[in-house]
């Protein structure tokens, strides 16, 4: 049993030590985007969004990418 907890130790202690040390590269502050902007993480850039188009039933307006899209599908 020693030997086992040994083992994961050994294995999980760089896994441990290397997230610790990149914990803060994950995340980034959004620019402060104006006049009803979006923050859109893909082209890292402030986005006007555009008037909703008549989409039809059984699906919803995607700001991100301007097009109308089925329910439950990004």
């Amino acid at each position: 049993m020693r030997r086992v907890t040994l083992r994961t130790t050994v294995v999980a202690a760089p896994v441990v030590a290397l997230s610790l040390l990149t914990a803060g590269t994950g995340s980034a502050d959004p620019l402060n985007c104006v006049n009803g902007q979006f923050w859109d993480p893909i082209t890292n850039t402030c986005q006007t969004p555009r008037p909703a188009d008549n989409c039809a039933p059984g699906d919803y307006w995607n700001a991100l990418s301007n097009v109308c899209r089925p329910l439950g599908q990004l």
